[in-house]
């Protein structure tokens, strides 16, 4: 089985203690509130995206553990990434002194793909359920929730990046020196380079049995 919907509620303990223990120690290094919330929906959907590559490429992982896992913490991760994700919106309105109306005016295009990402991310939480599954049917429902997902991904890389380099270069003339920056771009990278590697696997499977992974 490669989705899960149970949203079980020690997995919603989870990812909530351990989110708030990420923030509290950005907190602690002199990260400002801000960019806190900025960050750990990041970490989060970082996660959400490495989970399904790690799966496909190391088959042994859900052979080891019981109970489906990672795959089964994939629905809970998301819902809390959507979550972060509207306290980091509250947070950029309320430093904006809740001028919703100018700021969406104004904002640039890698800020308006941003918030597209955490208006896809509310709607893939409403539905990571077992009701939206059962009434949207597998294949729907997993390519509903994959496609919007690789979408929140893209939107939100290209706006870290644009705040983490294409931003300070311009008025600064260089690139961030902030290792969380760096982070972000390793994060982006190890993403990339798993999911090429797993579709490689795939493909590789399919070559040499005539047929595709039955869980795919």
């Amino acid at each position: 089985m490669t989705v899960d919907t149970n949203n079980e509620l020690t997995h919603h303990l989870g990812v909530a203690v351990g989110s708030v223990v990420v923030a509290a120690l950005l907190w602690a290094v002199g990260y400002d509130g801000q960019r806190v919330v900025a960050a750990v929906p990041f970490f989060i959907l970082f996660f959400v995206m490495v989970i399904g590559p790690l799966v496909r490429i190391r088959p042994s992982i859900r052979r080891r553990f019981s109970g489906n896992f990672p795959v089964n913490w994939r629905s809970e991760l998301g819902i809390w990434f959507a979550i972060w994700s509207v306290v980091h919106v509250l947070f950029v309105f309320w430093a904006r002194d809740w001028d919703v109306v100018g700021y969406l005016v104004d904002m640039s295009p890698w800020a308006f793909g941003a918030f597209v990402a955490v208006l896809v991310a509310i709607v893939l939480a409403f539905t990571s359920n077992n009701r939206a599954y059962d009434y949207l049917g597998p294949k729907a429902w997993k390519w509903h929730q994959s496609h919007g997902t690789y979408v929140i991904f893209w939107l939100v890389a290209v706006h870290g990046y644009d705040r983490a380099y294409l931003r300070p270069y311009e008025e600064v003339g260089f690139p961030s020196d902030d290792p969380i920056h760096l982070v972000y771009l390793a994060m982006i990278v190890a993403v990339v380079v798993l999911h090429v590697v797993a579709f490689a696997v795939v493909v590789a499977e399919y070559r040499k049995t005539g047929e595709y992974p039955p869980d795919l």
